[in-house]
């Protein structure tokens, strides 16, 4: 394939940002007034599902284009199968230039193999951030060229240290101690720096735009709504008005924000009005922060050059569950708030605005950045040929109401999250089968959840779209049941014979400092 030089995709993903807290999909509040600016122009998915509950099983499908039960990158120390080319990759081999803006450690700083195939990945996110660097030539020149060094060195011991943190060990469970969350969070830059990467990736994109420069492939990812909640007084006040006031709210939050396991697990008791009020707006005061960082990204990308020139995608890898069915956080469970998600993408050549009923995955993005960019076929590790146009969403923009698409949706439990609940609150795991992987199997306004070896039951998305009233129909169930199956069947036939790796710590040196700090014995 030649490299078409005059496009570009920049494919964001709004890190652990619910579908339902957006203007364009029905929220009453002022929260995505850009996001809602861009989505109105857009090819606009109204019922996208996240392959995965949480950031790492949702990433690597949608680096690899494979669902979770193909892959089985489900757990924060597993690695991406070498065998599985990740898009950046097959972007980079065909002469894309690769750049990464993240924000999230667990795509950035684990060593699992997200970041093959990016010829420049920056991370914000980890105790040594690493940044774009301007090259002035001035007399501080020398001072700067030693510190990128340093910084490199230091990066390069941190990281086998950060990944340590990724396995449900003692080391783990000592960082989620209340006195040593506000270390991690904070000088550990968990949630990134999203003001500092959004100006960065803005300024990247703007200087292709200004130098017409194309065969880009821009990834950007932002995880601001992700707890803890700390927003600017600005976004606060507008959106929590009662915080400071409330003296009860502003306990409960600064307590809950330092509580890093209540954010892991299914609620050990359920929140008050209060509480539940106070997680519910300081959330939305981050999503409404976000959004307006994202102001300056979405004008460049209105400029003419990128409209004519430039793929946008913008998606969620999953939600937040704010208490809702008992459940914190994004460990567990395939209720609405978690997997389902936003998405959409303006796309040079479809000039109609339009928006799409029929369920989607958005594993199908990985497709559909190939098919803009003129991929027809594929070689997979499973196959000598995959058609890219089948797969691809842009065939969607003129079959608006396909009702007998599906899409599935799993959550394998993280074994951090297990630990956690097996060492200090074992009464939840009989409660809420944490242990068993869920699925979620979508067609028309049904929806199938199935919690393996308990449970089967069924929701009306039309009449009961949070979820609140299950009910039996074996027939329906049995119907959902089979699609279930199949989908199960042929990712057995695409994942037998892959190689597997746990991300572990091998270094003496690295083990060493570890046993120096006190994390190791």
């Amino acid at each position: 394939m030649s490299k078409p030089l005059d496009k570009n995709v920049i494919l964001v993903v709004l890190d652990t940002h619910r579908f339902d807290r957006i203007g364009s999909y029905g929220y009453g509040r002022p929260t995505t007034p850009n996001l809602d600016s861009l989505a109105e122009e857009s090819l606009f998915f109204k019922r996208a599902v996240s392959p995965g509950q949480w950031t790492i099983p949702s990433h690597a499908s949608l680096f690899s284009g494979e669902a979770p039960a193909v892959h089985g990158t489900v757990q924060a120390d597993d690695a991406l199968p070498k065998e599985f080319q990740t898009l950046a990759s097959r972007l980079s081999a065909g002469g894309f230039t690769t750049t990464g803006f993240c924000n999230n450690p667990l795509v950035g700083v684990l060593q699992n193999g997200f970041t093959r195939g990016f010829d420049q990945f920056y991370n914000y996110g980890g105790v040594v951030p690493s940044t774009p660097q301007k090259e002035i030539d001035d007399i501080w020149k020398p001072l700067r060229k030693f510190w990128s060094k340093y910084t490199q060195v230091l990066r390069k011991l941190s990281y086998p240290i950060q990944n340590a943190f990724a396995q449900p060990s003692d080391l783990f469970l000592a960082a989620l101690r209340p006195l040593f969350v506000p270390m991690w969070t904070k000088a550990g830059n968990f949630k990134g720096m999203t003001a500092r990467s959004v100006r960065d990736s803005n300024a990247f994109i703007k200087e292709i735009g200004e130098k017409r420069q194309g065969g880009n492939f821009v990834f950007l990812n932002l995880m601001e709504p992700h707890l803890p909640y700390a927003p600017p007084d600005e976004y606060v006040r507008k959106l929590v008005p009662y915080f400071y006031e409330t003296p009860e709210a502003q306990r409960f939050m600064g307590d809950f924000n330092r509580k890093a396991a209540q954010w892991l697990i299914p609620l050990v008791e359920p929140f008050n009005d209060l509480e539940a009020q106070t997680l519910s707006d300081m959330y939305d005061a981050e999503v409404a922060y976000q959004d307006h960082l994202l102001g300056q990204l979405i004008e460049t990308l209105n400029t003419d050059y990128h409209r004519e020139n430039s793929m946008v995608v913008f998606l969620a890898d999953h939600g937040e569950m704010l208490g809702e069915h008992g459940y914190m956080g994004h460990g567990f469970g395939v209720h609405e708030e978690l997997v389902r998600v936003p998405l959409f993408m303006r796309v040079p050549g479809i000039e109609k605005p339009s928006q799409v009923q029929t369920w989607v995955s958005t594993i199908r993005v990985f497709y559909s950045i190939l098919d803009y960019l003129g991929f027809e076929t594929l070689n997979m590790p499973y196959a000598d040929e995959v058609d890219v146009p089948s797969r691809s969403l842009l065939r969607l923009a003129d079959q608006r109401d396909n009702q007998q698409a599906w899409a599935v949706s799993e959550a394998y439990a993280p074994d951090s999250a297990i630990e956690v609940i097996r060492k200090h609150y074992p009464e939840l795991s009989d409660t809420y089968h944490t242990s068993a992987t869920q699925r979620a199997v979508y067609q028309g306004d049904e929806k199938m959840i199935a919690m393996e070896g308990v449970s089967k039951v069924l929701y009306d998305l039309a009449g009961d779209p949070t979820e609140k009233q299950p009910y039996q129909d074996p027939k329906r169930i049995e119907a959902l049941s089979k699609v279930l199956d199949a989908y199960l069947d042929l990712a057995m036939t695409r994942n037998s014979g892959f190689s597997s790796r746990k991300i572990s710590l091998k270094d003496n040196m690295i083990q060493q400092r570890l046993r120096d700090l006190g994390y190791m014995e």
